[in-house]
């Protein structure tokens, strides 16, 4: 169960709890029954929620896996199958690069057959406004993108984000992450 799920349970509960205690403790028939409407709705919409939630039909938001479909990122080896992968569950941003020990980067990269083309911090990945950017951080040998069905790839500015999706193609110098 994730943070979401469980806070959304938590407040159904907190909800029903107040509920018990408005009809146990309430006097005044007005008041009780303001009480009772209120916590009913707060109850009805978490429960909504929790339902949502759980039968995957999620909207984008803040630490929400349902950003665009996308919920992991894997390194490919040459023969195209999958070396590494990374969870980026509840991520804003992730640093891609080689990690010397004074940097900090979440894709540490520097014991991959790709390290010698990959910078210290090479590419940020971000998530804003609903969707997932990737852009270059003026690495040596530069970001590209192969958009998921395309043959070409595009290079990525250190000025201008790219938008990427699931099964997009990031190439980090010769280092190529698949969006999962």
């Amino acid at each position: 169960m994730n943070r979401k799920t469980t806070l959304d349970a938590a407040i159904i509960i907190s909800a029903l709890t107040g509920m018990a205690l408005s009809h146990a403790y309430l006097d005044n028939p007005t008041e009780r029954t303001a009480s009772l409407a209120v916590f009913s709705v707060v109850c009805m919409v978490f429960l909504l929620l929790l339902i949502r939630d759980g039968t995957g039909n999620r909207h984008p938001g803040r630490g929400d896996t349902g950003r665009k479909g996308i919920s992991e990122i894997q390194l490919l080896g040459e023969d195209g199958s999958v070396t590494d992968t990374w969870d980026i569950y509840g991520k804003t941003s992730i640093v891609f690069g080689r990690d010397g020990g004074e940097r900090q980067v979440d894709v540490d990269l520097k014991h991959t057959d790709y390290a010698g083309t990959i910078d210290g911090e090479h590419a940020v990945m971000n998530y804003s406004n609903g969707c997932w950017y990737i852009e270059d951080l003026d690495s040596e040998n530069g970001t590209r993108v192969q958009k998921g069905g395309e043959g070409g790839k595009y290079k990525v500015s250190s000025r201008e984000p790219c938008r990427i999706g699931k099964g997009d193609i990031i190439y980090l110098g010769l280092a190529p992450i698949k969006i999962r």
